[in-house]
């Protein structure tokens, strides 16, 4: 009777031990990160205008699943996953909205790129994004519809349709290349515009 009550008295010590070290040893929290989009670097003295143009980023919509916090990956054409711990450190819109404005000064070499609607630009540019994330193997996707109207008036200049696709690493554990291949396809798009932009401006009466 001794030896198992012995028994019994061990497997109940070892059992508040295993339950203590469960409960006061718990798993380290992963820290929250936050990102922004960047702006692509100033292009080289022989790619810039030779006019300095003037533009004005206005209307900027993107779909209501990108307007959470959460970083998105996508899994799927049909699902989508939010990374609770990976968000963004201001609004996407705004932040494509700025990073866009940003580029389009510097591709076209001026420093009148407006975010208010004020009617000084020269071409006002709306942009309507349909599809802007990354996948689980890392490939960026960028969908949007653009306008370029003429100052003072609701005169269409230029119109068009965007689809561009960039390849990166997988996103899976490193969050932060989200950003990255995000960036980059707003550049590749900032330069589409900016030549849009050099028309119209040149088509102008």
């Amino acid at each position: 009777m001794k030896r198992a009550n012995c028994l019994q008295l061990l497997g109940l010590m070892c059992g508040v031990g295993l339950l203590l070290s469960g409960c006061l040893i718990k798993p380290g929290r992963v820290p929250t990160r936050h990102f922004v989009l960047a702006p692509t670097p100033a292009p080289k003295r022989a790619q810039v205008a030779a006019q300095p143009l003037s533009a004005e980023v206005g209307f900027v919509k993107l779909p209501s699943y990108l307007l959470r916090d959460a970083i998105v990956v996508r899994k799927s054409a049909n699902e989508i996953e939010y990374l609770e711990d990976a968000l963004w450190a201001e609004r996407l819109d705004q932040s494509f909205q700025r990073v866009l404005s940003d580029s389009l000064s510097s591709l076209l070499a001026s420093e009148q790129i407006h975010l208010s609607a004020a009617e000084r630009g020269e071409v006002r540019v709306s942009v309507d994004v349909k599809q802007f994330d990354v996948d689980t193997q890392g490939r960026g996707t960028l969908i949007a519809s653009w306008r370029l109207t003429l100052p003072g008036s609701n005169q269409l200049a230029k119109s068009g349709q965007t689809h561009l696709t960039r390849p990166g690493p997988s996103p899976l554990a490193n969050p932060q290349v989200i950003a990255t291949t995000l960036s980059a396809l707003t550049a590749e798009f900032s330069q589409g515009l900016a030549q849009a932009i050099r028309k119209a401006a040149q088509a102008r009466p």
